[in-house]
């Protein structure tokens, strides 16, 4: 009994809300017709709708607020310069490197291990290693499907698989 008289109780308060928005939209309309008239007495109003000026001066910065800019003055130099010659360099031979026979043969990747295991060959010798291992100073980078990436002295190759 308790729930149908709140449910009576806020239906009743919802309708004196709706009601007085809608009374104070649409019932509270005055229309011209019955207003009072009034004629010309003889009161002249001017609206003077002018806008005064602001008036201002802008002071200039004299200095720089985020001290970027600097005076810019020219150097000069009374002594002649001296230019060093470059001792000579030997130039650098970049010796090809010897990568050894390397076959790639794919991978083998268990449910919980993260990195895969890498079958592969070097010097006719079978290997089983996992990716950032080294073997023979050749780093195992990375494993794909179809190829592997090795590196040698930070020279990188890519092995295709056989």
């Amino acid at each position: 009994m308790d729930k149908k008289y709140l449910n009576g109780i806020l239906i009743l308060f919802l309708v004196v809300i709706w009601g007085s928005l809608i009374y104070k939209y649409f019932g509270n309309s005055t229309s011209l017709d019955q207003g009072v008239y009034s004629e010309n007495i003889g009161v002249n109003i001017t609206k003077d709708y002018g806008i005064a000026k602001d008036t201002f001066k802008l002071k200039l910065a004299t200095r720089d607020p985020f001290g970027v800019s600097r005076p810019y003055t020219i150097k000069t130099n009374t002594k002649p310069s001296i230019k060093k010659q470059a001792s000579a360099k030997k130039p650098v031979i970049n010796k090809p490197l010897a990568w050894p026979t390397i076959t790639y043969h794919g991978f083998v990747k268990a449910n919980n291990s993260v990195t895969p295991l890498i079958l592969l060959k070097i010097n006719n010798r079978v290997y089983k290693k996992r990716e950032k291992d080294i073997v023979n100073d050749i780093t195992l980078v990375k494993s794909y499907n179809d190829s592997l990436i090795v590196s040698l002295n930070n020279n990188k190759k890519t092995i295709k698989r056989q």
